[in-house]
């Protein structure tokens, strides 16, 4: 009888426990695949915005870095030892249901609408208030979504890689906002 107890005991948990465990393990593991230098390969317009067209597509071929002691982004921001948050969004297919602002992604604009699921990166700084930095993870890309203007980050090294440049400026998608 006392081993049946023990084996329930261990069984409610146990189990519990590792399984957290294991979540924690894969989002560790999911956040050092995406540590590296990115470089903004396309810019293209969603909706309306305050940013110009000139001031978004000035950030083409800007780098933002996501290395495990340091953020660096494109605007000059740097946080030392940032906190990342990796984060699961199941997309609805509902017909009908508009999601609530927080909850608009890339699909909810037309970008990775085939996606089942949506990664997003959330970057912090223990030292500031300041709202993070979201990002869509799509493969080996980070998308970015911020006043009206969708940016493409494409990885170009994982940190430690010599940077590598061969991205084409006239490769910016259009500059229509998408109805």
């Amino acid at each position: 009888m006392v081993n049946v107890l023990k084996a329930l005991i261990s069984f409610f948990v146990l189990i519990p426990l590792s399984t957290i465990n294991a979540d924690v393990v894969e989002k560790n593991e999911t956040l050092e695949r995406l540590y590296g230098i990115y470089v903004v390969s396309n810019v293209e317009r969603y909706r309306g915005g305050l940013t110009s067209s000139e001031d978004a597509f000035k950030q083409v071929n800007t780098l933002v870095a996501v290395k495990e002691s340091e953020f660096s982004f494109w605007d000059g921001t740097i946080y030392e030892n940032p906190i990342y948050e990796m984060e699961d969004h199941l997309v609805s297919n509902d017909e009908g249901v508009v999601p609530s602002s927080a909850e608009r992604f890339g699909d909810f604009y037309g970008y990775g609408h085939e996606r089942d699921n949506i990664k997003t990166l959330n970057v912090y700084s223990k030292e500031s208030s300041e709202f993070p930095y979201i990002f869509e993870v799509v493969e080996d890309e980070l998308w970015m979504f911020l006043d009206g203007w969708f940016y493409r980050l494409e990885r170009t090294s994982s940190g430690d890689d010599p940077l590598s440049f061969n991205k084409n400026v006239g490769s910016c998608l259009n500059n229509e906002i998408r109805g």
